[in-house]
């Protein structure tokens, strides 16, 4: 790792998930930083209260110049009309994105595991992460997500090993390729791949694309472990020559998935004869957790009984079926879902470890994939597993034409005509009123699926019942 000690970072648009995280790792590193953004809100703004890293909450050249930094981030949302990006490049100031930051500071010497797909990239580099350090590699770490076993999504370990969310999205308005492409994968754990990010890649070919660079990208030394159930990401992974190892419940895995049980204490499931457990539940979880103990096994030649033990203490990650709120009758569970394809994923995970009460999803399309009509088909079908399904209004959907914005009146007359209780699109408050008329009436997990705030949903909903 290049020494950052004494060095002055600044870091333009510092509010998201992963930048937020990459300051406290520079932070880590011996630097001093600050940064900027137009909002911030928990629980990045806890994150950087607790780093004590300063924030301007505009993009005021004033606050760079005062600062005097010797490098500065450019985020991927940041533009180049922006005005502290405008002042660094008229005065020559060393800049660089987010991963090409990474790449030159952190990642030159290190082993990298390098965790991609359309899903499941957070909870396998989580799991990966947790399991290498419960097996005393001390890895370093930079997910998109809080894993619950560190209560933060970055670190920097004594070990060789560097674990990495790789993120298909593009990497800064003078890079638009994708961010994975700069991360030097040693291993690549390949989860998954479905058309996503509409906003960057205009067909399913070009977002291939991104993928068939990253497979070149692999060192000769590592390996590529991908998982077996996506039939493109099989075809696609044949091109790489490296040594490759594949996982899933597919019955040509290299390492097969057998024996998997779901309950409300969490899964089972057996590879080569081995029992693994755990407190989730999901056959999604279960091939997320097979990359990652593929990955370890190949890399470190960690026998099985060993990786069994790590994986049981993976307490997963905040909103990836947290279970916000538990009484004797209701329980509020939060989950990061918003593609169609994880939505009815995490369904039917909590459907099957908590049979017996209704299933109320609560769903904000609000990604830029999902507020458009993209997969207005998909969306008609993959709430089925429900009981009762409120659907809120299209996030600003004022940003899109007409003809492009999701359907969501369509979505409900669909989902009705299938028997289900389906109502919207709805205003936060009109769904906060159902569930509490609903919570009255009988036991129900309320299943709240976001990848935003969803305006304090949580939260208000969590209080009321808390009241009742």
């Amino acid at each position: 790792m290049t020494s950052l000690a004494g060095k002055k970072v600044y870091v333009i648009a510092i509010a998201g998930t992963g930048m937020s995280a990459l300051a406290g790792l520079i932070q880590a590193a011996g630097a001093k930083v600050a940064g900027s953004d137009v909002s911030c809100f928990p629980p990045t703004s806890l994150l950087l209260e607790y780093l004590k890293i300063p924030v301007d909450l505009s993009y005021s050249v004033e606050s760079i110049a005062a600062f005097q930094p010797d490098l500065v981030i450019i985020g991927n949302f940041v533009r180049r009309e922006n005005p502290q990006a405008q002042y660094v490049m008229q005065n020559n100031i060393p800049y660089e994105s987010f991963p090409s930051f990474l790449e030159k500071y952190f990642l030159e010497k290190s082993s990298n595991f390098v965790v991609v797909g359309t899903h499941g990239k957070s909870t396998t580099s989580s799991c990966l992460a947790h399991m290498l350090k419960d097996l005393n590699f001390d890895p370093s770490f930079l997910i998109g997500a809080i894993p619950h076993n560190f209560n933060q999504s970055f670190a920097i370990g004594f070990g060789n090993d560097f674990v990495l969310e790789g993120d298909e999205y593009d990497t800064a308005f003078f890079d638009k390729e994708s961010k994975f492409l700069h991360y030097r994968p040693t291993f690549g754990v390949w989860t998954s791949l479905e058309y996503d990010h509409a906003d960057i890649f205009p067909d399913m070919k070009s977002m291939e694309a991104m993928f068939e660079k990253f497979l070149s990208k692999i060192s000769t030394s590592g390996a590529l472990i991908y998982c077996r159930d996506w039939p493109r990401v099989h075809e696609m992974s044949q091109s790489f020559h490296g040594r490759k190892l594949s996982y899933g419940f597919h019955e040509k895995s290299d390492y097969r998935i057998e024996n998997f049980q779901n309950s409300e204490s969490g899964m089972k499931f057996s590879i080569q004869g081995q029992i693994y457990e755990n407190e989730m539940t999901g056959n999604f979880n279960a091939q997320n957790f097979t990359g990652a103990l593929v990955s370890i096994h190949v890399a470190k030649n960690v026998q099985p009984e060993k990786l069994s033990s790590a994986l049981k203490s993976f307490r997963g990650l905040k909103r990836r079926q947290e279970i916000r709120f538990e009484s004797k009758e209701h329980r509020v569970i939060d989950d990061f879902a918003h593609h169609p394809t994880a939505v009815s994923q995490v369904i039917e995970s909590v459907k099957s470890r908590f049979p017996k009460e209704a299933l109320v999803v609560i769903f904000e399309p609000r990604s830029h994939t999902t507020r458009r009509n993209i997969f207005q088909s998909e969306f008609e079908s993959c709430f089925e597993g429900a009981d009762y399904v409120y659907l809120s209004e299209v996030f600003k959907s004022e940003a899109f034409k007409e003809n492009e914005v999701l359907l969501v009146p369509e979505i409900i007359k669909k989902l009705k005509a299938k028997g289900l209780q389906a109502f919207g699109p709805l205003k936060t408050e009109d769904i906060l009123s159902e569930a509490l008329r609903l919570a009255n009436q009988r036991p129900a997990t309320f299943l709240i699926l976001s990848n935003g705030s969803f305006d304090g949903l949580h939260e208000k909903l969590i209080s009321s019942l808390k009241n009742l």
